[in-house]
């Protein structure tokens, strides 16, 4: 593999070079309905892209969605951290939050994983725009965050920090976790390319192999449609949660670091 794995976790998107701006953000295009956007193309005609919005975000499934049901929610606004948004922005997040959690708890019967690295910092990673990864996942990410960094325990999104970047975690238990990734660009940076969020839970789920965290690598177009037709406004929860896609390999092979 050729592609430095530096700068690409975390950055699920189409995959294409560093947002300066909203004018070439593509979560910011992909956030606005009235955009056609490589994601859109993915799915059958007329099928829309979005399984949740609200008048200042959108839920949209994943590039790399390694398992069903695997959802990033987009602030439409262009901000680099959840942390950067306005108060009233923060709490209508975490309504939206809240719905998607309790319908994908319906639809899959799997505790959900909620997760932001909050890089307020520019040029640490591809992908500048804000997103929060819902992920319907059995895995201890706070539990394996807490061997690494140091984390604490906030009371909602109202509480992430505006000028400093961060890691938060959404527990299966709906508590908030926050995690420092240092106070200075050389510290974020430093975090940002020994914690990959996205591959530590593709170790953490046993359901997911080897390699199926690089979104830039594997797209997962299937769970990407099978997630867009079972999380829509009039899907039916599942009678019995879907069979594992990707079959992990035997533990005895796996790295879990």
């Amino acid at each position: 593999m050729n592609r430095s794995v530096a700068g690409a976790d975390g950055d699920v998107s189409a995959g294409v070079s560093r947002s300066a701006g909203s004018g070439s953000c593509v979560l910011c295009a992909g956030a606005d309905p009235a955009r056609v956007t490589p994601l859109s193309e993915l799915l059958p005609p007329g099928q829309s892209r979005f399984v949740a919005c609200t008048p200042r975000f959108a839920a949209v499934p994943t590039y790399g969605c390694f398992v069903r049901g695997y959802l990033l929610v987009v602030p439409r606004r262009h901000v680099l951290a959840f942390g950067q948004l306005d108060p009233g922005e923060l709490a209508e997040a975490q309504i939206l939050i809240d719905d998607l959690v309790a319908r994908l708890k319906r639809v899959y019967g799997l505790p959900v994983l909620g997760f932001e690295y909050g890089l307020a910092a520019a040029g640490v990673r591809r992908i500048e725009h804000a997103h929060w990864h819902l992920v319907p996942s059995p895995a201890d990410l706070a539990g394996w965050l807490d061997e690494r960094l140091a984390g604490r325990r906030i009371g909602s999104l109202v509480d992430l920090p505006a000028a400093a970047s961060y890691i938060a975690v959404r527990t299966s238990g709906a508590g908030l976790r926050l995690y420092d990734v240092g106070h200075t660009a050389d510290a974020t940076h430093e975090v940002h390319s020994r914690i990959r969020l996205r591959r530590a839970l593709a170790a953490l789920d046993p359901r997911v192999d080897d390699g199926a965290w690089d979104w830039a690598e594997q797209r997962h177009v299937e769970l990407i449609r099978a997630t867009v037709a079972e999380l829509g406004a009039h899907a039916e929860p599942a009678a019995h949660p879907p069979a594992p896609t990707h079959t992990r390999q035997p533990r005895s092979s796996r790295r879990r670091s």
